[in-house]
């Protein structure tokens, strides 16, 4: 076998890969033997028909699986070996190859294949980037200290109707269903608020909550069955009327709301009100930094991307898409292909990893904090380890994960990176900020789109002049050799 590497000057280079009968056959022989133990062929009793006949019937397909086997071991074992970092597959050059498995015993595989460009991350030359962190305000954290406070209260039926009462209603001959009033829309609410058990209602399905899904729920009905009934206009009678007394926050609250003691006073209470607000708007600013952050490394990091190459390897490997579509769509291409490069490097360059232990971890802490969060962590440990040993078994749900820490991972590295500036303030100053951050971001396009026009439009004057003097000459290229430049 031989392998020969010709490096070129630029990102795609080839490697042929020649495979002489010598490097094959030995295997090929000793699976043909096992094959003539094993084979059952009619008219010969199991391991005694002719070596002849067994090569006949299964040399050419051993052949071909040992050759391609060799070749992709001693390719990708090249690339291993010599530190080389390929993007995509490489692509066989068939001009350049000799592959006929029915004549021949010595075969050439040449491929081309792009290197990854090189490229360095200087997170000190970049500009400094505003960061939103949204803090959690008086009337949330006390929405989110009553949830808990209803959640271990008292239920009570009161004499009228409140906002936060559910109600249960009945109409026609036997129809009946519940709802709360926090779901029904400002006519709805008008409709029930201070009526009492027993009052009679004549309304109107159709605008009576906020969403059709939550309707479909109301009403028992599926989307197959939805369709058809009268919503429009219905005489309804109040059954019972449903409340939820908020806890007083004392000594027996706390015990019962934080078994494991975790929380005993009305400050670490609001703390921890504070803390679970501001985690899930930080979903939102996570989302927001990340994005600005990438659009600013694209923006910042120069990387010449094998263009030729790519757009070739897209051809060939997505049905799809033509080369018009891919040619109007390359630069949301060249951007996805940008972005899994720097990805790359940061991932290797600060030893980012997920292990199977950091995915297990995950879904513990999730089933703990969304189905045993009243109990001791010790007391449901077993039932978790159970919970997460069948949960891992669902690879698709692994990779999904596994993706998504290494995100949160690479969020992390950039947030410890980059120079912040950070801003706070309530979600309402938060959707301002955004707002205001997309008006100069469509400036700045704006602004660019201008600069690339006048330089177009010089560029067009400038010729016109030129032609009109009679002195537009030819532009002259260089010719290429038919050798591929590598």
């Amino acid at each position: 076998m031989n392998i020969t590497y010709e490096k070129g000057t630029g990102n795609v280079q080839q490697l042929s890969i020649d495979v002489y009968k010598a490097d094959y056959y030995e295997n090929v022989e000793t699976a043909l033997k096992k094959y003539r133990r094993t084979a059952q062929i009619p008219g010969f009793r199991v391991g005694n028909a002719p070596i002849g006949l067994i090569k006949r019937n299964y040399e050419k397909p051993l052949i071909v699986d040992e050759v391609n086997k060799i070749t992709s071991e001693n390719l990708y074992g090249y690339f291993e070996k010599n530190n080389i970092n390929i993007m995509f597959e490489p692509m066989l050059i068939e001009q350049k190859s000799s592959i006929d498995f029915e004549k021949n015993e010595d075969f050439v595989f040449t491929f081309e294949f792009a290197v990854q460009p090189e490229f360095e991350i200087d997170f000190a030359t970049l500009p400094i980037m505003k960061v939103f962190k949204i803090n959690a305000t008086k009337d949330e954290i006390e929405d989110y200290l009553n949830q808990i406070r209803k959640r271990h209260g008292d239920y009570i039926n009161p004499e009228t109707i409140e906002y936060d009462d559910y109600v249960t209603i009945k109409w026609g001959e036997s129809e009946t269903g519940f709802f709360f009033m926090k779901d029904l829309t400002e006519k709805g609410k008008e409709w029930f608020l201070g009526r009492k058990t027993d009052d009679t209602i004549n309304l109107s399905f159709s605008e009576m909550f906020v969403s059709k899904e939550t309707l479909k729920k109301f009403l028992k009905k599926s989307n197959d069955n939805f369709e058809g009934i009268n919503l429009n206009s219905a005489e309804v009678k109040i059954s019972s009327i449903g409340r939820a007394n908020l806890a007083e926050i004392n000594d027996e609250f706390f015990k019962k709301a934080f078994p494991d003691g975790s929380i005993t006073t009305v400050a670490a209470f609001e703390n921890l009100a504070a803390q679970q607000i501001e985690a899930q708007w930080k979903q939102e600013t996570d989302r927001k930094f990340m994005n600005d952050a990438i659009a600013m490394l694209m923006k910042n990091i120069q990387i010449d991307l094998p263009e030729d190459f790519i757009k070739r390897f897209i051809l060939k490997n997505n049905n799809e898409i033509n080369e018009d579509k891919l040619n109007q769509e390359w630069k949301k291409y060249s951007e996805s292909f940008k972005w899994q490069l720097i990805e790359s490097k940061l991932g290797k360059e600060n030893n980012i990893e997920v292990s199977l232990d950091d995915i297990k971890n995950h879904i513990r802490n999730f089933y703990y904090q969304n189905y045993f969060i009243q109990f001791n962590l010790t007391d449901v440990e077993d039932r978790l380890n159970k919970m997460v040993e069948e949960a891992v078994k669902d690879k698709k749900q692994v990779k999904q994960l596994y993706d998504q820490l290494f995100d949160q991972k690479i969020l992390e590295l950039l947030l410890s990176k980059m120079n912040l500036e950070e801003i706070d303030g309530n979600f309402n100053q938060f959707i301002t900020f955004m707002a205001e951050k997309e008006q100069d971001e469509d400036k700045e396009n704006d602004k660019n789109q201008i600069k690339e026009s006048s330089k177009e439009k010089a560029k067009s004057k400038k010729q016109k002049e030129v032609e009109e003097n009679g002195e537009l000459k030819p532009k002259q290229t260089r010719r290429l050799s038919s050798k591929k430049n590598i």
